[in-house]
């Protein structure tokens, strides 16, 4: 679900840009994955998907309706001890 919310954002061009498509969205989610999870790139889809699951992941929404583009997503590796989050909106 991460992963899927990851590239729908690379995907978008937010409120006023272009969209630069679900290709790119991918690739750009798979990149950024492959970080987060300390793998070299290209990264080995099975071992991306084992590095992944070790990782602990949230969304959240800030309570009110939804308005324009939004991405909330943290991420945390307690074996190596660090956490990290986007929260990005862009509003019409």
């Amino acid at each position: 679900a991460a992963l899927a919310r990851m590239a729908w954002a690379a995907a978008s061009g937010g409120a006023h840009g272009v969209r630069r498509g679900a290709a790119l969205g991918r690739f750009d989610a798979w990149w950024a994955a492959a970080g987060l999870a300390g793998l070299d790139w290209p990264p080995d889809p099975a071992a991306l998907g084992r590095a992944l699951q070790r990782l602990a992941w949230w969304v959240w929404d800030d309570g009110l309706p939804g308005s324009g583009w939004v991405l909330r997503l943290a991420v945390a590796d307690p074996a190596a001890g660090w956490t990290a989050a986007v929260d990005a909106t862009d509003r019409s």
